[in-house]
């Protein structure tokens, strides 16, 4: 339970840190609009609400309205605002919809907050149900299993080996990639870019997951790479 205490507090402080006093206060109200949609323990209400949610950031005036209450510029501000806030309002229709399916009572909103300001998961996700982050940040005995960190360490070092590869190959190599044959280039680079696509997802979900599994979690799994894929409910 400490432990979650201190994820939550160092996820605010570098939160507060990088966006600012106001972005906070964003993230801080949206948690608690959904977390009193929560109270009424209805599903359809938690949805239509955390929609709603997301739908501000797009919908004008709304979207300016919040967008302009953070100020400064630096190169990734936009997308650390937008993942900020809607990974925060998927987190906390979760949160409403495991309070809604509770028998007895709500989880509290330090519950909530504990949850929602977990660093590694904050910008960027990926989203992680709250009934599991719960329960994993809840166990008091804290074992790792037999080469647990052999596999976090090896992980670690082939997610900075694709990261150098994706550098090189597609700011290098690219012209490599437009053949002679004029009929393999549509569907060669379609299936190259898709291909590039699951690389940065996976590579992305593939760096969070490491420190996450660090700090005692199971995380979601990263992506299928789509070459893999064969029926469409494996995406």
């Amino acid at each position: 339970m400490h432990r979650a205490v201190m994820y939550m507090i160092y996820g605010v402080l570098a939160v507060l840190g990088s966006m600012g006093l106001v972005y906070l206060m964003i993230i801080l109200s949206h948690c608690l609009l959904l977390y009193s949609v929560a109270l009424a323990k209805q599903k359809w209400l938690c949805y239509l609400a955390g929609l709603c949610c997301l739908a501000s950031f797009k919908v004008e005036p709304f979207g300016s309205w919040q967008s302009g209450f953070v100020t400064g510029a630096f190169d990734l501000q936009d997308v650390l605002f937008y993942g900020g806030s809607t990974f925060t309002i998927m987190r906390c229709m979760s949160f409403a919809l495991e309070s809604s399916d509770r028998e007895e009572g709500i989880y509290s909103i330090f519950d909530l907050l504990k949850y929602n300001f977990y660093l590694p998961f904050f910008f960027f996700g990926p989203v992680m149900t709250f009934d599991q982050f719960h329960a994993q940040v809840s166990d008091p005995e804290l074992r790792r299993k037999d080469d647990e960190m052999k596999n976090i360490r090896v992980n670690a070092l082939l997610h900075v080996g694709a990261i150098v590869a994706v550098d090189i190959f597609f700011h290098f190599f690219y012209i490599l990639t437009l053949p002679s044959d004029l009929k393999f280039v549509n569907p060669g680079l379609a299936y190259s870019n898709l291909v590039y696509d699951w690389v940065k997802a996976a590579v992305m979900f593939g760096v969070i997951n490491t420190i996450a599994r660090l700090d005692h979690l199971e995380p979601p799994q990263p992506p299928k790479c789509i070459t893999m894929l064969y029926i469409f409910a494996e995406t």
